[in-house]
């Protein structure tokens, strides 16, 4: 009980003593407060506002071949190239590039690109579910702000186009060189077919002789015309496969060559006004400010008493 009560007797004489001090420091705590405080509310009030510009758009992919799925499996090295045109998924790393932040410096108000890049936050969002992509710009400059949106927009629109139509193009090639294979391959078949037929007809010449002169009956069957004949067919065949294979990809090559127009304007822009949000967090800063005027008018005054101890002694 009585280390109790010391204890009590002791807490009572601290505060007493601290309140003693800060009636004796008064002015330097009402003066660096006020101080503080000057200097904090004029750079709450003199901080301008920032600006949250809103754009939703979608990326169409109505390009897709989803009729050429029908095709054989001969032809998944072409419809496998759609992997590779520009997806969702691929947006966000497309809009971080300098192809795309550069376009930034067509703006008459932005001077240098990086700067503002740096001073204006992008963001992109992806709603994955619906496909809707949402980009954010925030500015202290609500026109520039909004005009940084609709150039990245359409930055990344032709940089997707570009992208794609090189996709396009060389995947038409590959089926443009398949299809010149194929047709060598028919000429090939072609010339074999001729040069089978020949053997033939000299083979049937050959057994016309030799039953004219009695080495054959005329009912004898001749294995080597049937097994021309067989070869014959084998070629027949190839010649009709290459003929079917040849179609196809001709009907890929001009659906490719229809489709390639539709890489045009792929982004759609949902929200043709954007919305608006204004960022000023005023009240939460003159908490702030006023937190650390107090804190500072409280530190003064332990900094000085300590001085003024030490002149003392």
């Amino acid at each position: 009980m009585d280390k109790k009560e010391d204890n009590n007797i002791e807490d009572s004489i601290d505060l007493k003593t601290l309140f003693r001090l800060f009636l004796k420091r008064k002015w330097w705590f009402i003066g660096t407060v006020i101080i503080v405080l000057a200097v904090g509310m004029f750079y709450v009030i003199s901080k301008p506002t920032t600006y949250e510009v809103r754009y939703k758009f979608s990326l169409r992919d109505d390009y897709v071949q989803d009729d050429y799925l029908q095709y054989s499996d001969t032809q998944e090295k072409y419809l496998n190239n759609q992997s590779v045109f520009i997806g969702t998924k691929d947006v966000g790393l497309i809009l971080k590039t300098d192809k795309i932040l550069q376009s930034l410096d067509d703006l008459e108000e932005i001077d240098d690109y990086k700067t503002e890049v740096n001073t204006s936050l992008i963001n992109l969002d992806l709603d994955a579910d619906k496909s809707i992509f949402s980009l954010k710009v925030k500015n202290t400059d609500k026109k520039l702000a909004k005009k940084i949106a609709l150039n990245l927009m359409e930055s990344l629109g032709e940089q997707i186009k570009i992208s794609d139509e090189k996709i396009f193009d060389n995947t038409m090639a590959m089926i443009d060189r398949d299809i010149k294979t194929l047709e060598d391959e028919a000429i090939v078949f072609e010339d074999k077919i001729v040069e089978i037929e020949k053997e033939i007809q000299d083979l049937y010449s050959e057994l016309e002789r030799q039953q004219v002169s009695g080495n054959v009956l005329l009912n004898e069957p001749h294995y080597d015309i049937l097994e021309k004949k067989s070869e014959l067919l084998l070629y027949q065949e190839k010649i009709i496969d290459n003929q079917y294979q040849i179609k196809k990809l001709d009907d890929l090559y001009q659906g490719f060559l229809s489709q390639k127009n539709n890489v045009d304007n792929r982004i759609e822009v949902i929200t043709k006004d954007p919305s608006y949000e204004e960022e000023n967090n005023r009240l939460i800063n003159t908490v702030i400010v006023i937190l650390l005027s107090l804190l500072t008018g409280i530190v003064v005054v332990l900094v000085v008493n300590y001085i003024y101890k030490l002149k003392q002694k």
